[in-house]
């Protein structure tokens, strides 16, 4: 297990640069960075390491402590418990605003909570602006670190005091060594859908905390968000996504930052947890989602969100089965949940599935199990004759798991039809399991 880290939170107004100076913290492009106030919604975790000794950074959504907006206030709350959990909070203003109430207030939040802080004046590229830092000694602070987060001007030094100030404070920094990286080897989950479908709220109540902003508007996370989600003794690593949209409605560059980083998370994922909202049924939307997970040869699990909406019974259920399985017929290996991520109702039926269906994903069937299999079933229903020559099978392999690939020797690679191909597959699944995975058959010369 990996020890915990100290904490660090970057706190401050909306579009003052937290997820710039984030990302330079954490030496990766991993935070959404967009010229728009209110991008980065969520706390975003991440490691930084400095001198050989490494803490943990909180990006957090910016901090309007007067605003009624339902996101800046949802927002604050999110701030909030990011503070609540840091050791030392970073807050961020902009030089080029100069001061304003609103950072004074975020100052005397942290005074009340007498939580130990920096105040980095951003926006300060050059020497000839450190001027512009000035104005801020007005809040009666002794050290104020004068910043450019876009050029790294000044992070340096302050990242010098702040480990100091850490170790005086004897809050434990352990060094970039002894850091583990537990995220190695732990089944990775994406949790994609379109807008709306009820992603964050299902990663909250899997974690049982608000660790992700849910609020009923579509298209409210914008950030793919990293998450450790443990349960007894098992732990996975879920990848939250911002919700697919089709290109039409795409008019923001953000949005299509958006899309690019769900389709990452497929890639980066075993095993993919589609959502589908049961008060909507399936749209055409959804079964473009659903493609793209089955594209990139990842498991599958469909998710049947708000099923708490729908009416009691096994009759609707199986008609929503029926409109699954009509609508996405390449599909036909993902099982389905059925579930409710607000009341929480069959959700830990989820686990069971992602359990069995990694399980699948990895497996690796033994050659000489798989080719008794093979020469029985060969027996049994041998392949049709092609072009007037009898096709002949003589071997299969199984060169790949992840997604299980199989690759069968042949006199005739090209004449396995398309339905014979689908035969052995489902038989290979009957016999060996393979639920939720799609299979990939390849067929090669036989010399």
């Amino acid at each position: 297990m990996e020890e915990k880290l100290p904490r660090c939170a970057l706190v401050g107004r909306p579009n003052v640069g937290k997820s710039t100076l984030f990302n330079r913290l954490i030496g990766k492009r991993d935070a959404l960075v967009e010229d728009m106030p209110g991008v980065t919604r969520d706390r975003k975790y991440g490691k930084c390491e400095w001198n050989g000794q490494t803490i943990e950074v909180i990006d957090t959504g910016g901090l309007e402590p007067t605003t009624d907006d339902y996101i800046l206030s949802a927002m604050r709350k999110q701030t909030q418990m990011a503070i609540d959990e840091a050791d030392f909070v970073l807050v961020i203003v902009d030089a080029r605003h100069g001061l304003i109430s609103e950072d004074k207030e975020i100052i005397n939040e942290l005074r009340r909570q007498n939580k130990p802080f920096f105040l980095l004046v951003n926006k300060v590229d050059n020497p000839k602006q450190e001027d512009l830092a000035a104005d801020f000694y007005a809040l009666g602070i002794e050290t104020i670190y004068p910043i450019s987060a876009t050029h790294g001007v000044g992070v340096g030094d302050m990242l010098d005091d702040l480990l100091e100030q850490m170790n005086q404070a004897q809050i434990e920094i352990p060094s970039a060594t002894e850091i583990i990286h537990e995220h190695d080897g732990l089944p990775r989950i994406a949790v994609v859908g379109k807008p709306n479908a009820g992603k964050s709220t299902l990663i909250n109540y899997l974690l049982g905390e608000e660790r992700l902003l849910a609020m009923p508007e579509a298209g409210t996370t914008r950030d793919a968000i990293d998450v450790v989600v443990k349960r007894g003794d098992k732990e996975y690593l879920f990848i939250d996504t911002a919700g697919i949209r089709r290109q039409k409605y795409i008019t923001e560059r953000l949005e299509r930052l958006t899309i690019n980083q769900s389709l990452d998370a497929l890639d980066r994922c075993d095993v993919a947890l589609f959502l589908v909202d049961a008060a909507e049924g399936i749209t055409e939307q959804d079964t473009k989602v659903a493609g793209f997970a089955h594209n990139k040869n990842r498991g599958v699990i469909i998710v049947v969100n708000k099923w708490d909406l729908k009416p009691k019974g096994q009759e609707p259920m199986k008609e929503f089965e029926e409109e699954i399985r009509y609508k996405m017929k390449f599909l036909a290996y993902a099982p389905i949940v059925y579930c409710s991520a607000i009341t929480g109702s069959r959700v830990q039926r989820i686990f069971q599935l992602i359990d069995q269906t990694y399980e699948s994903f990895k497996l690796r069937v033994p050659t000489g199990e798989l080719n008794r299999f093979f020469n029985e079933m060969m027996r049994y229903h041998p392949p049709p004759v092609h072009k007037g020559k009898p096709v002949k099978f003589y071997y299969i392999s199984q060169v790949q798991v992840a997604p299980p690939t199989f690759v069968i020797s042949a006199n005739q690679p090209d004449a396995a039809h398309v339905t014979y191909q689908r035969f052995i597959i489902n038989s290979l699944r009957a016999e060996f399991g393979f639920e939720g995975v799609p299979l990939r058959l390849l067929f090669r010369h036989h010399h």
